[in-house]
């Protein structure tokens, strides 16, 4: 226990874990919660990603250093949530996707600094919200573009613009509802610090 309380301690520690958390939702709580309500390509593309939120929030935070924790995080759950044993083209799918979809909010904010679009945290305090959530959603496209052409191979091509389209509807609800969350809960601190 006192590896994962030194760990919650480092920024990186407390995105590792935040990511972990978010996936375990996500994979034991959304996505059976999605495939009873609708049809099987909530496998592929859920209608709220809030694995997404905690990409977004910890490139924002962390810069490409977020990857150190998102990365090793992604590539486990997606090796132990799979039952079945990997071989070849599964096994490294189950390596490259993860890895891509780590790296999509990265991505996105890197762009969008090379492009003149700093929306990295500064040190007079101001936030740009629109600017960190413009991010997210272009890090969505991002991973909905590359993901769909990665899991080709797991859907008819009819299908393609319903995967692209879930994928990003999925990760921006997912950014809205992370968003909103950290809100709440950082008004509550703020009145509990005043009280």
């Amino acid at each position: 226990m006192s590896f994962i309380l030194s760990l919650s301690r480092h920024w990186l520690g407390i995105a590792m874990l935040a990511y972990l958390f978010a996936l375990i939702i996500q994979q034991y709580l959304i996505l059976p919660l999605e495939l009873s309500l609708t049809n099987e390509n909530a496998a592929l593309a859920s209608f709220l990603f809030l694995p997404h939120a905690v990409r977004v929030l910890s490139a924002w935070l962390l810069g490409p250093k977020s990857l150190i924790a998102m990365i090793p995080v992604a590539i486990a759950v997606s090796l132990i949530s799979d039952a079945m044993p990997h071989t070849g083209y599964e096994f490294l799918a189950h390596i490259i996707m993860p890895t891509f979809s780590a790296c999509s909010a990265v991505m996105a904010f890197e762009f969008m600094r090379f492009c003149k679009i700093d929306a990295y945290p500064k040190d007079t305090g101001v936030i740009s919200w629109r600017t960190v959530l413009f991010g997210g959603v272009f890090a969505s496209i991002i991973n909905s573009l590359g993901s769909s052409w990665l899991k080709s191979g797991f859907f008819a091509p009819s299908e393609l613009m319903e995967v692209i389209t879930r994928f990003i509807l999925g990760d921006t609800l997912g950014l809205l509802f992370g968003m909103l969350i950290i809100m709440v809960i950082f008004r509550q601190l703020r009145q509990m610090a005043q009280v």
